[in-house]
This record gives structure tokens, C-alpha cells and sequence, in this order.
């Protein structure tokens, strides 16, 4: 990849299914990728458990990758080649999901966004921490906490 190079959300969701396999069995389409949101909608039907309700295994993998997206949406126009990984996470579910559920992490800190970036050029290395989301309209069902780390 090009560096400073951007992605379209259609370019992104390709990139995914080639970079991260396991997307491709969750059946996810990336809604919006920009380096502020990043929303992922998910079918229920490949993500169910005997219940016929979301897997929890399957929200907590894209709750990630959702996390996961938002810095890769950061860091491609300061380092093309970073590796990103997840150093610590955490999950709470507050209810249960029975339809196809939309995934959103969100970075609108500005100070937050250019203390990474500082601190990603000074040391070659930063960590971002992100809260990524499940709601039913405005009452979150699943929240997930994520400590990304950034590194050359």
C-alpha cells in the first residue's frame, strides 16, 4: 500500500476478507471507514448460537476488528506497513441480540488521535485505547474496551 493511501468502505471490506479470514465466515459489510467511525453491519444467520440468538464468540471477534479498523483507518497515512495488534480487551453484554446488529468505534478526540501520532513517530510504537458498541437505537447492548498497540 501506498502510503497516505485511503480506502473506500467497498476497498476496505476486501482488504479485510484477505488480511483477516475469519471476516469472511462472520459475513460483515463494512458500512462507513474513515478515520473518525467505523461501522460494521453483521448478519445474525452465520453468528448464532443454539439459542438462534448472536454468538458471543462472533460479537467479541468483530467487536475487535471493528477496533481493529479504526486504527488501521489512522495509521495508513503516517505508516502504511505498522503492525497492529490488541494488547488487552473486555466485553460486557447487557442483552441478548436477535436480528442483525451494526458495530460502531468511534475516535472524535482530536488530542487523542494526535497523541498517538506523536508519540507513534517519536518512539515508533503508540497505543490507542477505543470503546466500540452494539446498540438497539440508543441503548447500548454489548460494549467492548480494546488496548490497540501500533508498531513499526
Amino acid at each position: 500500500m501506498d502510503k497516505g493511501m485511503s480506502m473506500s468502505e467497498k476497498e476496505f471490506e476486501e482488504f479485510l476478507q484477505k488480511q483477516i479470514p475469519i471476516t469472511n465466515d462472520i459475513i460483515l459489510r463494512v458500512e462507513k471507514f474513515t478515520p473518525s467511525k467505523v461501522r460494521l453491519g453483521v448478519e445474525l444467520k452465520t453468528n448464532v448460537n443454539n439459542r438462534l440468538l448472536a454468538f458471543g464468540g462472533s460479537i467479541n471477534t468483530v467487536m475487535s476488528v471493528c477496533g481493529w479498523a479504526l486504527v488501521f483507518s489512522n495509521i495508513i497515512s503516517h505508516d502504511a506497513d505498522a503492525h497492529i495488534v490488541i494488547q488487552k480487551s473486555s466485553i460486557e453484554y447487557f442483552q441478548p441480540i436477535d436480528s442483525d446488529f451494526v458495530v460502531e468505534c468511534e475516535l472524535i478526540n482530536n488530542e487523542k488521535r494526535e497523541r498517538f501520532f506523536k508519540t507513534y513517530k517519536q518512539l515508533g510504537k503508540a497505543r490507542l485505547e477505543l470503546q466500540v458498541v452494539i446498540k438497539d437505537h440508543q441503548e447500548v447492548m454489548v460494549r467492548f474496551r480494546g488496548l490497540y498497540v501500533v508498531f513499526k
